[in-house]
């Protein structure tokens, strides 16, 4: 019984002793080349110190958020890429239909206000769509190449892809 009450005495005093800070931290604050904000306990050139030293444990003390005030440089131009993941240069696609899946990635992120269009063999035969995913139906058999071109919402040209070289191999029915 004297253990319990023990224990139980000890539980109460660890429960109740205050909560502290051992060390005080820096966090460190800024926007990287592409304007997204980062947070980082690593220093770095430029970067506003955030302390998160205090002396009661319950509360923070109020970081220096003016960086979030500070709008966008308007006349900083973000440089966008458009890559084609689907299909590799010189992949082989073996599919009886036709079918053909095209995978774009667009960085540094996708502009909702953009669109994308593929070019195939050289033309333009599907219409700008803000969706980075083509399907392409009935592609005929042999070499074909493909290329993605981002627009901006007045429709100039803001990336274009390298070229991708693909080969649609369709079985063919041999009549007997």
């Amino acid at each position: 019984m004297a253990f319990r009450s023990a224990l139980l005495s000890l539980l109460i005093f660890i429960m109740l002793l205050p909560v502290t800070n051992v060390a005080a931290k820096e966090i460190y604050m800024w926007r990287d080349e592409n304007g997204v904000l980062v947070f980082s306990d690593t220093k770095r050139p430029g970067a506003k110190v955030i302390s998160l030293a205090d002396d009661k444990a319950t509360s923070m003390k109020k970081a220096d958020t003016s960086i979030f005030d500070k709008p966008d440089d308007p006349n900083k131009k973000i440089e966008y890429g458009v890559e084609i993941v689907s299909p590799s240069h010189e992949e082989t696609i073996r599919d009886n239909t036709g079918s053909l899946h095209v995978s774009i990635r667009i960085t540094p992120s996708f502009n909702p206000k953009y669109k994308v269009q593929l070019l195939f063999n050289g033309k333009r035969n599907t219409p700008p769509q803000s969706k980075s995913v083509f399907v392409m139906r009935n592609v005929d058999r042999g070499a074909h190449t493909i290329q993605a071109q981002l627009f901006d919402e007045k429709g100039n040209t803001v990336a274009t892809s390298e070229q991708i070289t693909f080969f649609m191999h369709r079985a063919s029915s041999i009549a007997k």
